[in-house]
């Protein structure tokens, strides 16, 4: 990434970080007590979201979620070359908007808005060099653009208009991914155990520790982000291993149960070793085919 165009991003970011950095660490930290920076357990409101502060370290679920380098276990030197770690890198952003956009628009505006915001600094910031290398259209500024919409006096449908814009990017971005020996099902396949294992991890993270709320809607993000990448590929798995196919129709409706809501229930009454166990076995099955 050019100099100039990094630096344009993280001021546009940094300026809304620093606007309401202070407010948000007092606001919404106080409301949501311990529940982590999405302020998931905070009672939803109709008010403008408090403005989340910015940091590159942030992480999901604190290790709960994907292997490897960089943030979110994914490496961005590897993504150059490795289809796997390239679509799993624009799903888990995909993620985080679909998830952002469901709480913001279930009444918790500071968890969705945040939640626009983290893929940027978190995974993008990074990934970019990825897509120029691979001849991709760059799409950062897309991102700050809904990323500060909450905050610069857009309606509820300009917020939404640029989330469907940042998703309409990121569909783009999948043309691109690099090309490698193993078939496009193998590819699909690992891509799709990720999700699911991401959001079985987040999962099991909240069932342990309930006020970690931030770990519920990043689940929700990935399942999510699971049933839609099913959508779009899942026939292609089927047509080389129907048995896995199945397996991950099984395992997503498990997950879509486990987070039937944005916003965190009282209760939480899926089974996580179950969601747990049926993650590990499809990765093992994703991993063994080619």
């Amino acid at each position: 990434m050019g100099i100039k165009r990094r630096t344009r991003i993280w001021t546009t970011v940094g300026t809304v970080a620093l606007l309401g950095g202070l407010a948000a660490c007092s606001d919404t930290a106080g409301e949501a007590g311990e529940a982590g920076e999405h302020g998931q357990l905070a009672a939803p409101t109709s008010q403008a979201p408090s403005t989340p502060a910015f940091s590159e370290g942030e992480g999901e679920g604190e290790g709960e979620g994907g292997g490897g380098g960089g943030e979110f276990g994914i490496d961005p030197v590897a993504a150059e070359s490795d289809p796997v770690v390239y679509g799993i890198a624009v799903e888990v952003m995909r993620a985080h908007y679909l998830a952002g956009i469901d709480a913001f628009q279930a009444g918790d505006r500071t968890a969705g808005a945040e939640m626009f915001a983290h893929p940027i600094s978190e995974i993008y910031i990074d990934f970019e060099p990825v897509l120029q290398a691979l001849g991709a259209p760059l799409f950062g500024e897309t991102m700050t653009a809904a990323a500060v919409a909450p905050y610069g006096g857009d309606t509820d449908e300009e917020i939404a208009a640029k989330v469907d814009a940042v998703i309409a990017a990121l569909d783009g971005a999948e043309a691109y991914a690099p090309q490698s020996e193993a078939s496009a099902a193998a590819v699909h396949a690992r891509v799709l155990s990720d999700l699911i294992e991401r959001a079985a991890l987040q999962y099991r993270l909240v069932v342990s520790v309930p006020e970690a709320g931030e770990a519920y809607l990043d689940g929700y993000g990935f399942a999510h982000a699971a049933q839609r990448y099913a959508d779009n590929h899942l026939a292609d798995i089927a047509a080389a291993d129907p048995a896995l196919a199945a397996g991950f129709t099984a395992a997503i409706a498990e997950l879509l149960l486990a987070f039937p809501q944005a916003l965190q229930p009282d209760t939480l009454e899926a089974d996580a070793s179950a969601i747990m166990a049926a993650s590990d076995a499809l990765k093992t099955a994703s991993a063994n085919l080619h």
